[in-house]
């Protein structure tokens, strides 16, 4: 089957429907036990046959890093500071552990007791004294003193006394095994009711993650270098590995255990045919809790791939290594060891979860990649229906995240490598299907649609190249990892501006300041060592240097190569259903989000949130994503967002759907109209947002919300300072009243425009111009204000906006918006027509009319001269001097 002719969807589609159709040989047979022992469940890739076929005609290395990858590399390394920084920086870190891979040291860092997960840890000296409990716990772990755990926030040592572990469970499959737990009182962790911490599987579960991460980095070290001790480390941590893996449990990080043959527990890991270990006084239920997703046997989370990819990977750029006097490092016998017990065992969990998340999406390239390593192309079709099935289901169909952006770059980093692998990936020679089809030459990035997800997360950055915090994204999330621009310019060597954007993130010559490591390096905790090699390999070894994909992906002349400025366009992707609109001559000025997204996993209650970013500010900001902390919700609910509240209720979830009527740009006005079913009981929830730009930064947005339905209707917006100046309406407290969870309330009465000012950050001043309508109440109260779920801003209070319409009829709320240099607002006055709808803004340099209308509507335009009558939906006009400036129709 040749790559460039054969079907990719109807070959998905196929292989997904059924595995048995490769030429693979005979599945493994189970039965259920003896709950329905007449029943049998097949799982053809436990057939290892191909391996034991093909496994001698695979390239190495032939992974992510090729030997084409490496000449780049070299011919970097020769050129370039950067370069050969990176590579001395990796060969220096690696001589300094490789002292500590001596046997004694290598048995305690890989036990054979099986690990747990370095989250589901809660600290109970934290409980004790007071202090917010994470559920994951917030810990230092060191690998130059790795027997001991450290929280951050209270500084207990653990194992500690006070704390014993005096809970036992005893583990008899493959070989003994006792798992200890914190025997106090226990926490309940997402719906887990007894959920007891182990330091000690949680200390377990960092050695593996640590070693695993040294081993890639040991034989990318002997893939730049040559030097035979650094393969002959790689190896012995593999080894070590591949005697204990066999034995380890299917368990998930809740700490509960599968005491049982794993290909047993990975089919039936809902339905077990025995009871499994859990901690008291839980009771076994005949299942892991959670399932697949927080399951594994070297990560307890659902992510094995973690691991996987780094010892797959660490075997590939090593297993050819010859010693100085040309003898293979690695023996034959070695080599099927490794293959047999460490990477093919490992893939034994991850080939029975069918489901496509943004977790099993990861674990899938890890069986792919393995496949490619060892010669099994089963496993490599494994992986591809993931990758395949990842941009067509997972993705939008715009390209857009079903998530969020924290959530997409999660799923990216999940099939990346993929992609990289498979670069001219062909089946081995006399392999065919049963149909006689074969893959040739294969090359991912010819899909549109991984185009296109590339392209979707270049036009999604704000104008500091981060990305919004909208539904389950952190405040001041991250950007592109130049990392993975460099992919993008070297596979899409077209679109210009992806090079523009690799300049910014590193410079002109696309080089960093370089230099050796800090001697401070080495003091600290693994953390740097671990990130070098995970899953995605950032650069740690140097910090603000270009990654190692960088050196193997980056042509040693793109430097010489002209880019141009990088620019953002406005943006209304259909699929995610947010607009997009900017100002600035490159657009990166401000950036102004209307949100009406479909609910789905990992949104928020945000239907119809604003957010909106002025020069490095947030005017009007989402509150982001506390992952995983008790208090979550607070920054999930529609009261964390810019929008409207009908009846103090929660926007719904499932039957949320929203629409983008209207999107239109001009040079002076951009303007975008959505609705949404985010309230049953509301007939009309419909927001019109515009930005008016007379530029260099002389700009404000203008919002119109209509809603209908529902006893009350609350617009809420929120800031992020205290110290809020208003004037135009007078605030009275009001110690009786109660609005929502909000305190220090004040309220007032208005149907004058009124003005509100504040500090948005430094250089940047913030108004909000509010035009009261009939029966409308206006709030300003002080409410959850915390962002960040560490704890570090733990108790943050900021201002919350309330203004209050009852009753039923059709309310609109509108709002203008600025952010200004300090010295002078360019906005000076508003005023609001209720009869013909039109919003008259005095302005430094005139004054503007903005008319929005359900339907269509008249806007006269009061200027000399002809055509001063706009018949629209939406138009705006500038009047100047007493002279038509501009108008605008929509």
């Amino acid at each position: 089957m040749n790559q460039t002719t054969f079907d990719r969807r109807e070959f998905i589609t196929r292989v997904a429907k059924s595995t048995a159709g490769l030429a693979v040989g005979g599945p493994w047979l189970f039965a259920k036990g003896d709950r329905s022992t007449d029943e049998v469940y097949t799982e053809p890739l436990f057939d290892w046959s191909p391996w034991e076929r093909y496994r001698d005609s695979m390239p190495h290395p032939g992974l992510t890093i090729k030997e084409r990858d490496l000449q780049y590399a070299r011919e970097n390394i020769q050129r370039y500071d950067w370069a050969r920084n990176y590579a001395s920086n990796i060969e220096r870190t690696v001589r300094f552990y490789l002292k500590h891979i001596d046997t004694d040291f290598l048995d305690n860092l890989i036990e054979e007791t099986t690990p747990g997960y370095t989250l589901w840890t809660p600290c109970p000296s934290c409980r004790d004294q007071g202090y917010p409990v994470h559920p994951h716990g917030l810990w230092n772990w060191d690998i130059m003193d790795p027997e001991v755990l450290t929280c951050r926030q209270c500084g207990t040592v653990f194992p500690n006394a006070h704390y014993p572990e005096d809970v036992a469970l005893h583990a008899s499959w493959g070989t003994a095994q006792t798992i200890t737990y914190y025997g106090g009182e226990p926490f309940e962790m997402f719906g887990f009711k007894a959920g007891r911490p182990s330091f000690t599987a949680n200390i377990r579960a960092r050695k593996v993650q640590w070693a695993a991460s040294y081993s890639r980095m040991l034989a990318e070290a002997y893939a730049l270098t040559g030097t035979p001790e650094f393969a002959l480390a790689c190896r012995k941590i593999l080894l070590r590995f591949a005697a204990c893996f066999p034995n380890w449990l299917v368990h998930v990080g809740y700490g509960e255990y599968a005491d049982m043959d794993p290909k047993i527990a990975s089919l039936h890991i809902n339905d077990l045919p025995e009871p499994e270990l859990t901690p008291p006084p839980n009771e076994p239920d005949y299942s892991l809790w959670t399932g697949y997703w927080s399951a594994g046997r070297a990560i307890g989370r659902g992510y094995d791939s973690e691991f996987v990819r780094k010892v797959v990977e660490a075997y590939d750029l090593s297993c050819t290594a010859k010693d100085k006097g040309g003898k293979a490092i690695y023996s034959e016998a070695d080599r099927i060891v490794i293959e047999r017990d460490l990477l093919l065992e490992s893939t034994i969990l991850l080939v029975c979860d069918k489901e496509i998340n943004n977790k099993s999406i990861s674990n899938r390239t890890a069986v792919g990649m393995v496949g490619m390593c060892v010669g099994h192309p089963g496993m490599v079709r494994f992986g591809l229906e993931g990758f395949d099935r990842a941009i067509n289901e997972w993705f939008l169909s715009d390209g857009t995240s079903s998530e969020s952006s924290f959530y997409g770059l999660m799923t990216l980093g999940g099939i990346w490598d993929m992609a990289q692998a498979a670069r001219g990936y062909s089946d081995p020679p006399g392999f065919e299907e049963e149909s006689g089809r074969r893959i040739d030459s294969l090359d991912l990035y010819s899909d549109n649609q991984y185009e296109q997800v590339w392209e979707a997360f270049f036009q999604g950055l704000q104008g500091d190249l981060r990305y919004p915090p909208y539904a389950d994204a952190f405040p001041a999330s991250g950007g592109l990892d130049a990392s993975y621009v460099e992919l993008m310019v070297a596979h899409y060597p077209k679109r210009k501006k992806y090079l523009a954007l690799l300049k910014q993130l590193c410079g002109q010559r696309l080089g960093l300041p370089s230099g050796p490591v800090p001697a401070s390096y080495y003091e600290q905790d693994q953390e740097r060592l671990e990130l070098l090699t995970m899953t995605f390999p950032y650069d740690l070894a140097q910090p603000n240097t270009p990654s190692s994909i960088s050196l193997y992906y980056r042509s040693p002349d793109l430097a010489d190569k002209k880019s141009g400025q990088l620019r953002f366009k406005d943006w209304n992707p259909p699929a995610l259903r947010i607009g997009h609109i900017r100002t600035g001559t490159d657009g990166r000025e401000s950036l102004l989000l209307l949100n009406a997204s479909h609910w789905g996993n990992h949104h928020h209650k945000d239907s119809l949130n604003l957010y909106y970013w002025k020069n490095g500010h947030e005017l009007l900001s989402d509150l982001g994503y506390l992952w995983d902390h008790p208090q979550e919700f607070k920054t999930s609910r529609v009261l964390a967002h810019n929008t409207v509240v009908i009846d103090g209720q929660d926007q719904r979830g499932d039957g949320r759907g929203g629409t983008m009527h209207f999107f239109k740009t001009s040079n002076h006005v951009k303007v975008m109209e959505a609705s949404s079913e985010a309230y049953a009981q509301a007939t009309m929830y419909r927001r019109t947002c515009a930005l008016i730009d007379h530029g260099k930064g002389r700009n404000y947005m203008v919002d119109v919300f209509r809603v209908q339905g529902g006893d009350r209707q609350d617009y809420v917006i929120h800031l992020n300072n205290l110290e809020v100046d208003v004037s135009g309406l007078t605030l009275q407290p009001v110690a009786s009243e109660q609005l929502y969870d909000f305190d220090g309330i004040r309220k007032g009465q208005s149907q004058e425009p009124w003005n509100l000012k504040w500090n948005a950050g430094t250089n940047m001043r913030g108004q909000a111009w509010m035009i009261g309508q009939p029966g409308e109440e206006c709030y300003l109260a002080e409410g959850w204000g915390q962002r960040d779920w560490q704890n570090s801003d733990e108790g943050t209070r900021i201002p919350y906006v309330v203004r209050r319409c009852e009753g039923g009829g059709l309310k609109t709320f509108v709002s203008v918006f600025e952010g200004f240099d300090p010295d002078e607002p360019f906005v000076r006055d508003v005023r609001f027509n209720e009869s013909t709808g039109v919003l008259t803004v005095d302005t430094a340099i005139g004054c503007d009319y903005v008319m929005s209308a359900l339907d269509e509507s008249i806007l006269k335009i009061p200027a000399a001269g002809k055509n001063n009558t706009i018949k629209a939906h939406f138009g705006a006009a500038s009047v100047q001097e007493g002279k038509l400036a501009w108008k605008f129709t929509g």
